[in-house]
């Protein structure tokens, strides 16, 4: 798919993709182990850049712009493996801003002097987050919850959005979708520069005195790649464009999500088997686009989950 972004928009590609050439995966083995895994400098610039407010309205000094944009920074960060939770802190901005009045918050999270993420899911299969058993109790200004939340990129936070059923019933829905297009951002970018790393390969590997990127079979992988990239290109530009970050469809918000999370792991395996057996060393960088892709496409429910999540909101029948 060719896009045709906007001066503004381009520009806006441009200084992400210059701010994750600072990172990559270098940058993110040396997080293994570290407390916390990122750098929070780093996210401090994010923040600086005015990208943790990119869907914030300019009345409360974001950005004020749409999913197009968050889309096209949260790519590069993908292609970077930046491990700042440039997403999830950008998600969460837009959710404290929505209301009257902005939470007392939302100021910091903006600038990156605090990191707020979501705390959705409660179990790791068969749970649905929109229908959170954590519950909600008491008056205003006395409120308790009870409940427990698992996978939660808690990781230097300072604050949880979480998800649980009170008088009005659970309220997660706008954050829940925009986490789906976060993520599927995000895995798009992996799996483009995952093919990338693995398309040079096969212009310089020799096997039997030939470059192994002339041989046939190994050509009819690297077209199937790059036909699941296109593809999951488009539909999250497509549902970027036509939604508000306030209001975006379920249905396309799963649908998108089950797309890119099954064309993430298919096309990072197949970039580990096209590299032979140097690419199943932990020494090539190959492998850390496969790891960063198994998580993203796991966080708020895998392909499966998302598929049966879309024939609900479709109202498909089996």
């Amino acid at each position: 798919m060719e896009l045709h972004l906007t001066s503004e928009q381009t520009l806006l590609r441009d200084s992400a993709a210059k701010f994750v050439a600072a990172a990559g995966p270098k940058v993110a083995r040396g997080f293994r182990g570290q407390d916390p895994s990122f750098a929070p400098t780093r996210l401090r610039q994010a923040g600086e850049l005015g990208w943790l407010g990119i869907l914030v309205p300019s009345s409360m000094n974001g950005l004020g712009l749409g999913l197009t944009e968050l889309a096209l920074v949260l790519e590069q960060a993908g292609r970077g493996l930046v491990c700042e939770p440039i997403g999830l802190a950008a998600i969460s901005a837009a959710a404290l801003g929505l209301g009257r009045t902005p939470h007392p918050m939302l100021p910091q999270v903006m600038t990156g002097a605090a990191l707020v993420v979501p705390a959705l899911e409660e179990s790791a299969y068969g749970g649905d987050p929109l229908a959170p058993r954590t519950q909600v109790v008491g008056k205003d200004g006395a409120l308790r919850l009870g409940g427990q939340k698992t996978f939660v990129c808690a990781d230097g936070a300072d604050g949880f959005l979480v998800s649980a059923s009170g008088r009005d019933g659970p309220a997660v829905d706008t954050l829940y979708n925009l986490a789906l297009l976060a993520l599927s951002s995000e895995l798009l970018g992996a799996m483009e520069m995952a093919q990338e790393i693995t398309l040079d390969y096969l212009r310089i590997r020799k096997q039997f005195g030939k470059l192994i990127g002339s041989f046939q079979a190994l050509q009819h992988q690297a077209v199937d790649m790059y036909i699941r990239i296109e593809a999951a290109r488009s539909l999250v530009y497509q549902v970027a464009a036509n939604n508000d970050a306030d209001r975006i469809d379920p249905a396309m918000a799963a649908a998108v999500k089950a797309k890119v999370s099954e064309d993430a792991m298919v096309v990072t395996k197949a970039c580990i088997q096209l590299h032979g057996a140097i690419g199943f060393t932990d020494e090539h960088d190959i492998g850390l686009y496969l790891k960063r892709a198994m998580l993203l496409s796991s966080l708020f429910g895998n392909a499966a989950a998302q598929r049966r999540r879309y024939a609900t909101a479709a109202g498909l029948t089996a």
